[in-house]
């Protein structure tokens, strides 16, 4: 008897990308699955509409125990499973070929040239605070980094006339700032680059680890820090393409201060080497 895992889309693009691959994931654990819900026409998923079995399970948030679902499935013992979970952890992902293979695109040209790092910005309503999670990075960030690394900087993303945006302008006047085009724009843009440094953003981590870049730089903070978000575990410690940069647990909530830290404030973060990012991760490999 086949098995039905179902999806239910919510966030945006990023988020529904990471709900949708969590599906395929799923469905792998056992013979006869197949993967039904919302249409994805970004990427071209539309799959057929299925009923879900009356013995199912219903999954959601980050954590999902693959091992038990796996076992229910195969023994038949459930017949479907339901899932708006995130699944924003390394242990969830498809293997990252299939991954690639599920969000085909047209291999894209190095729009920015071999000597760009391609920033991502991620500001917009996330600067006003809606999420603790989500935060717009210290420009003395960006300023190391550059330094660090000899690139030319790109500013990709929700560039607008806000304060945050002015002073990168003011900071980088020589840098080149392309203000959004697009989800889909920006994603090829983002995943086409040789150098990438990600925002904290479920998009452009996405973008990041689709790419074949030779460089990503992943900030660890917001929710990609273990210590903020101990049920997200979005460092890539096995993939030599990632250089990770520590920055201090911070929930933020838009204030005049908090923005003006990061405008002007001399927070610029440090690299960090695989076994000090793993230290970070162990405790939210701890079962329970």
């Amino acid at each position: 008897m086949r098995k039905v895992i179902r999806y239910r889309l919510g966030g945006r693009l990023g988020n529904r990308m990471f709900e949708v691959m969590l599906a395929h994931r799923i469905a792998g654990l056992a013979r006869r699955c197949l993967v039904t819900g919302e249409a994805l026409p970004e990427w071209g998923i539309a799959p057929r509409h299925l009923r879900l079995p009356a013995r199912h399970l219903v999954v959601a948030g980050h954590r999902v125990d693959l091992e038990r679902i796996g076992y229910l499935l195969r023994e038949g013992l459930v017949e479907g499973v339901e899932t708006s979970a995130l699944g924003c952890r390394m242990e969830l992902l498809l293997p990252l070929d299939a991954a690639r293979g599920l969000f085909a695109a047209p291999e894209p040209g190095r729009e920015f040239g071999a000597d760009a790092l391609v920033i991502s910005i991620r500001g917009a309503e996330i600067l006003a605070g809606i999420h603790r999670d989500y935060r717009p990075l210290p420009i003395a960030f960006y300023a190391r980094l550059v330094a660090e690394t000899g690139l030319r900087p790109v500013f990709l993303g929700q560039i607008g006339e806000d304060p945050y945006s002015q002073a990168l302008r003011a900071r980088f006047p020589d840098a080149v700032f392309v203000p959004s085009r697009g989800a889909m724009e920006d994603f090829t843009a983002l995943r086409a680059a040789r150098h990438l440094c990600v925002s904290i953003s479920t998009f452009a981590w996405l973008a990041g680890w689709l790419s074949r870049a030779e460089s990503i730089h992943l900030p660890v903070a917001g929710m990609f820090h273990p210590g903020q978000r101990p049920d997200v575990d979005l460092l890539p410690l096995a993939d030599p393409r990632y250089r990770f940069h520590l920055l201090p647990v911070l929930h933020w909530q838009g204030t005049a201060a908090q923005m003006q830290d990061a405008i002007a404030g001399g927070e610029a973060g440090q690299e960090i080497g695989r076994d000090a990012a793993l230290r970070l991760v162990q405790p939210s490999l701890e079962p329970g």
